[in-house]
């Protein structure tokens, strides 16, 4: 006859005898005791209730994933901990499901800059961080460490922008003196100085491939290089306003384009053809206070940052209008509008599964969004001025972010 999971094996132990109060007097064993245990009012002993759940095939399984819903914090971290050890499909169903933003934390703030940074990348492999500044420099770092790994100098005003290759060999950074450097990641060497726009360049973007940058100008324009040898291919016209943000797809093959212009375009890297402009951010803020205190130079439907999905149809954009939104990249329409930032969005990243947004604001804070729902899954503060950009990790399990503030902060679960 089968052994039934539920009832005490031969070596479970027994709880009971004079030692022990007579409410006590239970028998450790199976499941129904992983149960008994878990009704403790004592949080350390439902976690250790928890750990032994396993011992006992499917029905243990779905006792775990049951006990993420379990009104505590800490109950519901440890089942999400257990869970991500197991290979089983239900239980990659249920952490798919699960919130485990609800758990991030600052785990180390990275203080070497000497100014505010502008921004944060981080490589495929997810254990490498690249950061350039106000103070001119860009900085290389472990992921899991509190300690930079090596400066690299050259620029002669802020470095605005930093991206990294695909194999993680090469560092591109735009600056404020108008130029791109491109970087050997592990030696630091410049390996060449790309000169043509006749503005800031506000932000680098590289292909997957690795072979080819893009960059946008305070000069309104893009333009397309060739990384080996820093000879540039192409330059596109049609922003009538400088180009902060870019983003390239997965293919390769389309550019997308924010600027302060309030528009985002869509761009065929080999043509330059401009495939679609998408307009929908305004000079209206919720807030008119909000509103009352900025500068009449700032454009308030700015378009500061964008992002692609992994899947080349989304694309994400945050705006001085303290919204972000999502497109559908092949109609142009507007999906949805996430509200809840009280001031500029002036960053947005997605996550590598593809459903879930990552932006940073003046409001000082990072949000988590449902990129399907528009559901905000999290806020995570601790700079104490403007967050000015943000990554996360290909795994999903680390965001990080760069300050007016000067440091750069790591979020994840202890």
């Amino acid at each position: 006859m089968p052994e039934n999971p539920n009832q005490p094996r031969d070596d479970d132990a027994v709880l009971g005898g004079d030692s022990q109060p007579p409410t006590y007097a239970v028998v450790l064993g199976g499941l129904e005791g992983v149960k008994r245990r878990f009704a403790s009012t004592v949080e350390s002993q439902r976690i250790l209730a928890l750990n032994d759940a396993f011992n006992y095939g499917e029905s243990g399984l779905d006792f775990v994933i049951q006990a993420l819903q379990d009104e505590s914090t800490g109950v519901k971290r440890a089942a999400y901990s257990l869970l991500l050890t197991k290979t089983e499909t239900k239980a990659y169903t249920a952490l798919e499901k699960f919130n485990h933003y609800q758990f991030f934390e600052c785990l180390r703030t990275l203080k070497e800059h000497s100014n505010f940074i502008s921004s944060v990348a981080i490589a495929p492999t997810g254990k490498i961080i690249v950061s350039g500044s106000g103070d001119m420099t860009i900085r290389v770092w472990y992921v899991e460490r509190n300690w930079c790994l090596r400066t690299l100098f050259g620029h002669r005003s802020y470095v605005t922008s930093v991206a990294i290759t695909p194999d993680c060999k090469t560092i591109v950074s735009g600056s404020c003196d108008h130029t791109i450097k491109v970087w050997e990641r592990v030696t630091g060497d410049c390996l060449h100085t790309l000169q043509g726009h006749s503005g800031s360049v506000d932000s680098v973007a590289i292909t997957p491939d690795g072979k080819t940058i893009v960059s946008g100008s305070s000069d309104n324009t893009i333009k397309v290089w060739d990384i080996s040898t820093g000879e540039s291919l192409a330059t596109f016209s049609g922003h009538s306003d400088r180009v902060d943000s870019l983003a390239i797809a997965p293919d390769g093959k389309t550019i997308v384009s924010g600027s302060y212009d309030k528009t985002i375009k869509v761009w065929d890297i080999l043509t330059g053809e401009s495939l679609a402009t998408f307009s929908g951010h305004s000079d209206r803020v919720d807030s008119l206070a909000i509103a009352q205190e900025r500068t009449l130079e700032t454009d308030l439907g700015a378009v500061k940052s964008v992002a692609i999905a992994p899947d080349g149809k989304t694309i994400v954009s945050a705006s001085y209008d303290n919204t972000i939104k999502v497109w559908d990249i092949m109609t142009g329409e507007c999906l949805r509008t996430l509200k809840g930032h009280s001031n500029f969005v002036l960053c947005v990243a997605i996550a590598p599964d593809g459903k879930t947004i990552v932006s940073s604001s003046s409001d000082k804070t990072i949000k988590v969004w449902d990129i399907l729902t528009g559901e905000c899954k999290g806020t995570f503060s601790g700079h104490s001025i403007t967050v000015i950009s943000v990554a996360i990790t290909p795994d999903g399990r680390t965001i990080v972010s760069g300050g007016g503030d000067n440091t750069m902060k790591v979020w994840g679960m202890r």
